[in-house]
């Protein structure tokens, strides 16, 4: 008597997947791509309105650099070799990309925004810290991604040094942020953001150690709070 498995459907969360049922997946990363830039060139535009807004104009600065440095990375960025799927690749990398703007809900605290030095020095490492985020997004470039995804393996620039420029910077600016602007709010969601991004550093590098043999090599000599997991 012959015995068959029956596969049945996967339930992983998979949103790309009804998109892809429609049309090819080259096609399909065009769309997302498309739709993306057209929000970045909104919020680009929305950015740049508020240069008057702004008490430190340096700050501003390098935060219209981050959209500009967006726009550039998702036109040019190539399709997923290894695209990402499920909530921990997908729901995740995004709840971790919002909570930073979350910060800004609190009220700046009295004793900084009364004391010049304090305020103009968290601006200022405000200020670097973006500009480093700018440098590792710029060095991803065509390989950028929100979500766990792996397109192009990138060991220069600002990732010669560094595992994850990209979230170093995000979270020491995230960390100058909820100084400036305290709370217990705050401090929930930093420990929350830090965690995650932690998490997407650990999911990008088993992705990444699948996908590029020479990856496991450069995670052994690149800087990062902790070593890479055995066996990647």
């Amino acid at each position: 008597m012959e015995v068959r498995l029956i596969r049945t459907p996967s339930r992983r969360f998979d949103p790309f997947a009804l998109l892809e049922r429609a049309v090819s997946p080259a096609f399909a990363h065009r769309v997302v791509r498309a739709v993306v830039l057209a929000f970045l060139v909104i919020f680009l535009a929305h950015r740049l309105g508020q240069y008057h807004a702004y008490l430190f104009k340096p700050l501003w600065a390098a935060e219209t650099l981050v959209y500009v440095v967006f726009i550039v990375a998702y036109a040019m960025r190539v399709d997923p070799k290894d695209r990402s799927r499920g909530v921990r690749e997908v729901l995740v990398p995004l709840v971790g990309a919002v909570l930073p703007f979350a910060l800004l809900q609190s009220r700046p605290l009295p004793w900084v925004v009364h004391r010049p030095v304090a305020l103009y020095a968290l601006f200022s490492s405000m200020t670097f810290f973006t500009a480093f985020t700018v440098w590792g997004l710029w060095s991803l470039r065509s390989s950028f991604s929100i979500t766990v995804e792996a397109r192009r393996l990138v060991q220069g620039g600002a990732y010669r040094r560094v595992r994850h420029p990209v979230y170093l910077g995000e979270m020491l600016t995230a960390v100058a942020v909820a100084v400036w602007r305290a709370s217990a709010a705050n401090a929930v969601l930093l420990v929350l953001f830090i965690v995650i991004q932690f998490l997407r550093a650990r999911w990008e590098e088993e992705k990444l150690a699948r996908v590029f043999p020479e990856y496991r090599p450069y995670a052994g000599r690149a800087w990062w709070p902790y070593p890479p997991r055995k066996g990647i």
